[in-house]
């Protein structure tokens, strides 16, 4: 006979690992935990839970868990929002083996859950081999993670206030363009209640609106100010970002359409490409390969796998910019020359540069046409020697 031991944690969520094994389940205040064995006997395999228990999901708790779990050195966790970084973190320094579980992959397998139980299901679902763990990067990986994320999600805000000044300028019947050069003056003017001096009236009169009233000069005012300390604060973080990338990073950006915050976010996301199988696997975790349906001898494809929605996005916007520049460009009018659409075209553009960006991680250096000029974000010193880029480093564009 021959045991295994398991732990699973979990933040309002489900998790399960192998060994004498526990699992836990984890919310945003409460700690499920289940302790398993896998016995082996006769080639027929049974999973026993051994104990239940919930703690608090504080420091004091972690460390009741801790004690609760003893022998148990190996186990599961689910990916639940930002809720299981910590404790999964905690473990790891208290040298617990602990393998993330992405919650989509749960689902398909166990239907819906509940804390106590799906702790348990857990358990038996990982220690039977029914779910494998997601890959949880560290080091640089995850630090430059975390800042291209963050940047996005400050980009995405911007996108928000924009909308909410334009509906504000539209509602009172303003048709100009109030993010351009142009427009940041004259909504500047606006915001602040200031007369429009004669060229300006005489060169938007057919695209200006009434007076605005108080309570839309106060919410223009504050919402440009807004839009500046936010536009402030991406440009810090690019500069973060940019003072940390690594060499396969340089490498990525000297694709045509690959900037230096693009191969950022591309080398994040990707991560360690050895889990990869093959450009296919990489290209379905980027979200540019069909989804396969077969039923007996038959085949058909409907729509893209989900994939790495930051992957995604990131290769769609940088397929965009290639479209236009060799090689690139031949590809995509073919694509459109055969009836493709637009948008169709520039996804599978997306997907060929998925797998050009895996190779390119994985044998650390880009053997395709270099793109001419280097960008970098404004007002951010650039060190040559530092960056090594060669003679890929035609210029520097502010």
């Amino acid at each position: 006979m021959r045991a295994k031991k398991c732990l699973e944690k979990r933040i309002i969520f489900n998790h399960g690992i192998k060994g004498y094994q526990q699992g836990l389940c984890n919310s945003q205040s409460k700690i499920t935990a289940a302790k398993g064995e896998l016995v082996v006997e006769q080639s027929k395999s049974t999973v026993y839970i051994k104990e239940v228990r919930e703690f608090e999901y504080d420091n004091e708790g972690i460390e009741e868990l801790i004690k609760f779990l003893g022998e148990y050195k190996e186990g599961i966790i689910e990916a639940t929002g930002v809720y299981y970084f910590h404790l999964h973190e905690k473990l790891t320094e208290k040298g617990y083996k602990v393998t993330v579980i992405n919650p989509l992959h749960l689902s398909e397998i166990l239907g819906k859950k509940t804390d106590k139980l799906d702790a348990q299901r857990l358990l038996v679902a990982y220690m039977t081999g029914v779910i494998k763990g997601s890959y949880i990067p560290t080091g640089e990986i995850r630090e430059l993670r975390e800042l291209t994320r963050y940047r996005e999600s400050l980009v995405e805000k911007i996108t928000q206030v924009k909308n909410e000044i334009r509906k504000i300028l539209e509602s009172a019947g303003y048709k100009i363009q109030p993010l351009d050069k142009k427009g940041r003056q004259l909504l500047e003017k606006l915001a602040k209640g200031e007369e429009l001096n004669k060229e300006e009236k005489d060169e938007l009169k057919e695209r200006l609106g009434r007076n605005l009233n108080d309570a839309e000069k106060l919410a223009l005012k504050q919402l440009v100010e807004l839009l500046k300390s936010l536009e402030n604060m991406v440009k810090e973080v690019e500069d973060m970002i940019i003072s940390k990338i690594p060499q396969p990073v340089v490498e990525l950006s000297k694709i045509p359409g690959v900037g230096l915050i693009s191969a950022a976010t591309i080398y994040a996301e990707f991560g360690d490409v050895s889990r990869f199988s093959s450009s296919k696997a990489a290209r379905a975790y980027a979200g540019f390969a069909p989804r396969t349906k077969q039923s007996g001898e038959s085949e058909s494809h409907s729509g893209m796998i989900r994939g790495n929605k930051y992957l995604r996005r990131a290769f769609f916007l940088v397929a965009r910019v290639a479209r236009k520049s060799e090689p690139f460009n031949e590809y995509y009018e073919r694509l459109v020359s055969r009836g493709k659409s637009a948008i169709k075209a520039t996804c599978a553009l997306a997907g060929k540069l998925a797998g050009i960006c895996y190779h390119v991680i994985k044998d650390g250096v880009y053997k395709g046409v270099v793109k001419k000029s280097f960008r970098v974000p404004r007002g951010k010193d650039v060190n040559v020697q530092d960056v090594d880029v060669g003679g890929v480093l035609d210029s520097l564009s502010q």
